[in-house]
């Protein structure tokens, strides 16, 4: 079975984009004549935007934007003329994005509660879903091992370009950082609900800036929820913090996050960027299973509280947006798994650019 035009298709967020790349290196290494491309939603194509091995990256707006734009989208698939197409997301739009490229091959994960159209027209292979505790790099190369492939390169990769990488060269001259110097910091999440408290991540800065005499660099996504949290953890710290929240773009934060010594952070796609870079991590779980978001590959710890309900997926406890599975962390066990990270962040300096 050979395949010489190949789309992966992932219309979810950013953390999801990138856990599909060990998928591409396995396609890569399957086919190595193929060209690859990706389909994602419109504003997530900066996670692969540097990635050498896609000849193209398609977005697809979250809206219609009139009844031209669907014309105008499929008839985009159609004449690319893919003969492989993989799918990630379990949805709907991906679905019927899929069955819009009229490819020969079309593959997604057998699920019984899809409508019949998802398993008799929109693909032409099923794979059966793995157990829930399996994590969703070992779920995402399942689709591919259902291909006859055995994936070999199973990691995270990130890329970005020597203009990005010089823009972060001039950030650590300017607050005189130096690599592996530096603890980079993410605390808010996209989801309230997965966040710690402002009053902890104070605490924490103030130690490891104080006692620990090392630099915390915190950034954030400029959303007003994930900027609040920032300003409140700005108005509890006595110490000083490097405030780069809002100011990065994407490129930019996975290179400053491959510079530093450890990311502190929550399940958040920084998380998965810090994994993919190389960089060790102490990550703080609470209502999502770290089992399956976890940071992928060794050199990092989970920290969770064993509590019965977790993980349950929802929005905080009784909908409060306030889950106390995370709350419930204490800013002591969290310098303790800092304190253990810091004493094994031994590995080099990736090199990935």
């Amino acid at each position: 079975m050979t395949f010489n035009n190949i789309l992966v298709i992932q219309l979810k967020h950013l953390g999801d984009v990138l856990l599909t790349t060990p998928v591409l290196r396995a396609l890569h290494h399957a086919w190595p004549a193929a060209s690859l491309s990706a389909l994602v939603p419109r504003g997530m194509e900066a996670m692969l935007r540097e990635h050498p091995l896609l000849r193209e990256i398609l977005t697809l707006a979250r809206r219609a934007g009139g009844m031209a734009a669907p014309v105008r989208f499929a008839w985009e698939l159609r004449r690319r003329h893919f003969d492989l197409v993989l799918e990630f997301s379990g949805g709907d739009r991906g679905a019927i994005a899929t069955w819009l490229t009229g490819a020969g091959t079309r593959v997604s994960f057998a699920h019984p509660k899809r409508p019949w159209w998802h398993r008799r027209l929109a693909f032409t292979l099923l794979a059966p879903p793995l157990p829930l505790r399996a994590h969703t790099v070992e779920k995402n190369l399942a689709l591919v091992a259902a291909l006859g492939v055995n994936p070999h390169h199973q990691g995270l990769e990130f890329f970005w370009s020597p203009k990005t990488e010089a823009t972060v060269q001039d950030l650590m001259c300017r607050f005189n950082l130096t690599p592996r110097g530096f603890i980079l910091m993410h605390p808010p999440a996209r989801w309230l609900f997965k966040c710690w408290t402002a009053a902890g991540y104070a605490q924490v800065i103030d130690v490891l800036q104080g006692e620990y005499q090392l630099p915390v660099i915190l950034t954030a996504a400029p959303a007003p929820q994930e900027m609040d949290l920032i300003t409140e953890i700005l108005s509890l710290v006595r110490t000083r913090p490097i405030n780069l929240a809002g100011q990065l773009e994407l490129q930019t934060l996975g290179a400053l996050i491959a510079q530093a010594r450890l990311f502190v952070g929550v399940d958040s796609a920084p998380m998965h960027l810090a994994a993919a870079v190389g960089t060790p991590s102490v990550v703080l779980f609470g209502p999502s299973g770290s089992y399956n978001w976890g940071p992928w590959g060794a050199g990092h710890m989970v920290l969770t509280k064993d509590f019965d309900c977790q993980p349950c997926g929802r929005d905080g406890c009784d909908g409060s947006k306030i889950s106390r599975c995370l709350t419930a962390i204490t800013p002591e066990e969290v310098l303790a798994a800092i304190d253990r990270q810091l004493q094994v962040c031994t590995s080099p300096l990736s090199a990935s650019v």
